[in-house]
């Protein structure tokens, strides 16, 4: 892929949307086993996410780059890099997307789900309702306006195996910049240009081990990730759940160009039981 059409403001959205159209989106299957599990007994979450795009100067030239958040120490899995969103509530957020879609957002809602990418009429609902669901943690996480967003289309879903849980993304691109205002579970903003992931130089394998009290046995295993330099010397690692949505992302929108080869370092890091439960 040409990288230098993230920096062309005009030009990629509509690459994106062009793109996401030929993408299976499986909210409907997905949401049913989880719900036909939960009936069972199961315990597993539903959440969205945003993956958020803005067009801005970074690094001393205008390109796209991602709004991704660092989690804080006071919640599960902190410091780590992660789109914003959280999880569904379904009263609430099944009132504001019948709100939203009908009132200062149809643009946004309605039936332009089933318009930008080719979907039934119950997986457009379910993009709606995880927009919404979105869009309203990531409000209450930085500050945005969900009126500061256009939406470009929704991602497979992503079910995690260290919770139970299963992530359904939607992207969106920010109109302006904006002030980010953080709430206490986010430690700050991380910005991060398209470009960093074509550059095969930031990529590494990640020693995961799991530390997680007496009785549990260790578990070791090897993840990609990317290194970002945190502008003081340090390097947060963008890993996981996060990094394996982007990376679907841009391998979809790239036309599986982006680097797949990890081997230029390898890092390490402990997972303890902070990790999984900071009250513990």
């Amino acid at each position: 892929m040409d990288i230098s059409l993230f920096q062309q403001k005009q030009i990629l959205p509509r690459l994106i949307m062009d793109r996401l159209a030929g993408v299976e989106i499986d909210y409907k299957e997905t949401n049913r086993k989880i719900d036909q599990s939960r009936q069972e007994g199961s315990s597993h979450l539903k959440a969205a996410v945003v993956l958020l795009l803005n067009f801005r100067k970074k690094n001393g030239q205008p390109e796209y780059i991602f709004q991704l958040i660092k989690r804080s120490q006071k919640i599960s899995q902190g410091g780590d890099i992660s789109c914003p969103g959280g999880m569904l509530q379904p009263r609430q957020d099944n009132f504001l997307t019948f709100i939203l879609k009908t009132g200062i957002l149809p643009a946004i809602y309605g039936k332009y789900a089933s318009r930008t990418q080719k979907v039934d009429s119950e997986t457009a609902e379910l993009i709606n309702l995880f927009l919404t669901n979105a869009l309203r943690e990531a409000w209450e996480e930085i500050g945005l306006n969900p009126l500061n967003t256009r939406y470009l289309g929704a991602l497979p879903s992503y079910t995690l195996s260290m919770f139970a849980r299963t992530i359904f993304p939607v992207v969106c691109i920010t109109r302006r910049r904006f002030a980010y205002k953080l709430s206490s579970e986010v430690e700050k903003m991380v910005e991060i240009p398209l470009t960093s992931f074509f550059q095969r130089e930031n990529y590494a394998m990640l020693n995961v081990t799991t530390s997680l009290g007496e009785g549990t046995e260790p578990l070791q295993y090897q993840t990609p990730c990317l290194m970002i330099p945190d502008g003081d010397g340090n390097e947060d690692i963008l890993w996981g759940a996060t990094f394996n949505i982007i990376h679907n992302f841009l391998r979809i929108i790239s036309g599986n160009t982006v680097p797949d080869d990890y081997s230029f370092r390898t890092v390490n890091k402990i997972l303890t039981l902070k990790y999984i439960s900071p009250k513990s």
